[in-house]
């Protein structure tokens, strides 16, 4: 394709398809457990079977859509901020050489769908797509790189999202703990 924005929508599909497979795994997860707890019967009072599934797919589709598109702008900025410090290009031609990686994710999330049952490897195959599209991103741009710009790329790239998800998951457990300590036991 000679078009540059031929894949620009591609970003929102991946986010449906990521969101769609794992709110699925995340309804059918849920129900077990509102099953386990006996909470489900209760329920079914209110709301029909096919009901409940469906608030509760809406619920998780729009939860796990907020987060893959808080994690794609991320993702974005880094990416800029990266070839900002790195790269000498001035009129944004790594941006336009690195836009066709996107099928990646389109794949990655094609094939989260088969696995609907398999919440792990949903999670695996996205993992896998981003590992996958960073390498994508690193061949296409190192051309146009000297290789202590092009490690230093990388290392900002690995930095950050090491310490963003050690941050975040701090943060998380500090706050279970707090929670948990406030308990009357």
């Amino acid at each position: 394709m000679k078009n540059t924005y031929f894949t620009s929508y591609f970003p929102l599909i991946t986010i449906l398809l990521f969101s769609t497979s794992l709110s699925i795994a995340t309804v059918m997860i849920a129900i077990d457990y509102l099953q386990l707890l006996g909470i489900y019967e209760g329920m079914l009072e209110f709301f029909s079977n096919n009901g409940i599934k469906l608030a509760l797919f809406i619920i998780f589709a729009l939860i796990y859509f907020m987060i893959f598109s808080a994690l794609k702008l991320i993702a974005n900025t880094v990416t800029e901020l990266s070839l900002l410090f790195f790269s000498k290009d001035v009129a944004g031609e790594n941006l336009t050489k690195i836009r066709g990686g996107s099928i990646i994710y389109v794949i990655g999330g094609t094939l989260s769908l088969l696995s609907i049952q398999y919440p792990i490897i949903i999670m695996g195959l996205f993992l896998i797509s981003t590992l996958w599209y960073f390498v994508y991103v690193v061949y296409k741009i190192s051309a146009s790189l000297t290789s202590p710009s092009l490690i230093g790329l990388v290392l900002f790239h690995v930095l950050f999202w090491f310490i963003f998800i050690l941050g975040t998951l701090y943060i998380s457990f500090r706050l279970y703990n707090s929670v948990m300590a406030s308990l009357p036991v």
